[in-house]
């Protein structure tokens, strides 16, 4: 594919968003493969355990229904799990939640395409999101292309997205990320006032996902260090503007790092008060969280590609 101008790229986009394509109900497949540490669980106590929001009565329903399956096989009451067993059941047909569809070409070439991804918006099918994530939208809008997603931000950020296009590119830029060759900017609006100009803080993040699948301080977690810039501070309104360089590439990192400071970024409920997640999702309905990934800085095509995206208004 040659390079598409931003003009056709909407009109692409639009053509598979309008309606969304997850807005019609449709059943969703989950197929799941039980680690080690769930050997010898009983399958409905995997389920209460891995899916925290959910309650007897469903696995009980399922498995009734002969709907609940192991290495598809009908599961019973008495079912025990081996380590590597592949669970599969399906949701009632549902719609999707609502995204913004609202996609920004920033570059594209012969090799990446480089996005504006708006929020809410999940970068690959998980979850509640199927149909409705980005990469979803742009094979249906782009099917001649098989795109690779080489870096990720949580459906909530917006921001820079680069895209491959080959395998040979995806792993070049994507190893630019895992040994910290790129240069990440993001803003940050958060609320309170931070006292200095200039802070950092490297507190480690656990592995473990939370109830709503986001992370939690550890400190036999994993390095994750995160530099912040103030930009503004709003005295009036209790909220600052920072520019922050994380160094490492956590899951969550920045949000978690910010809420860990008492300084969480606007809109972030879930890790402002830790006990929205136990009932709530991850990703927010709407677009409240004020991180944007601003600019990202990489190698390519022998010689440094600066992209920046454009400060949404809730940053105003």
């Amino acid at each position: 594919m040659t390079a598409i101008s931003k003009t056709s790229f909407q009109k692409q986009i639009k053509a598979v968003t309008e309606p969304l394509p997850g807005s019609i109900a449709y059943p969703t497949t989950y197929k799941l493969s039980v680690k080690k540490k769930f050997e010898g669980f009983n399958i409905i106590d995997f389920f209460l355990t891995i899916v925290p929001r959910s309650n007897k009565e469903i696995w009980h329903t399922k498995i009734k229904n002969q709907s609940l399956l192991i290495n598809g096989k009908p599961a019973n009451f008495l079912s025990t799990l081996k380590g590597g067993d592949i669970t599969q059941h399906n949701s009632e047909p549902r719609k999707e939640p609502w995204i913004n569809d609202d996609i920004k070409l920033l570059y594209d070439d012969e090799e990446i395409m480089i996005i504006n991804k708006p929020a809410p918006l999940p970068m690959h099918p998980s979850g509640r999101f199927n149909k409705n994530s980005l990469t979803k939208i742009l094979t249906l809008a782009f099917p001649e292309e098989d795109f690779k997603i080489v870096h990720r931000l949580d459906a909530n950020t917006t921001g820079v997205v680069v895209l491959a296009k080959n395998k040979e590119i995806a792993e070049s830029i994507a190893s630019q990320f895992k040994n910290k060759s790129t240069q990440k900017t993001y803003l940050a609006k958060i609320e309170g006032i931070p006292s200095e100009d200039y802070f950092s803080t490297n507190t480690k993040i656990g592995l473990e996902k939370t109830a709503g699948g986001g992370r939690e301080s550890d400190c036999n977690g994993i390095e994750a260090f995160t530099e912040f810039k103030v930009l503004e501070r709003n005295v009036k309104e209790n909220n600052t503007l920072l520019e922050v360089k994380p160094h490492t590439g956590r899951t969550n990192q920045i949000r978690l790092h910010l809420a860990n400071l008492n300084l969480p970024i606007i809109g972030d409920h879930g890790y402002k008060d830790r006990d929205y997640f136990k009932n709530n999702p991850l990703t927010y309905n709407d677009d409240c969280l004020c991180l944007h990934a601003w600019k990202l800085n990489f190698y390519y095509k022998g010689e440094h590609l600066t992209i920046e995206a454009p400060i949404p208004k809730k940053f105003s």
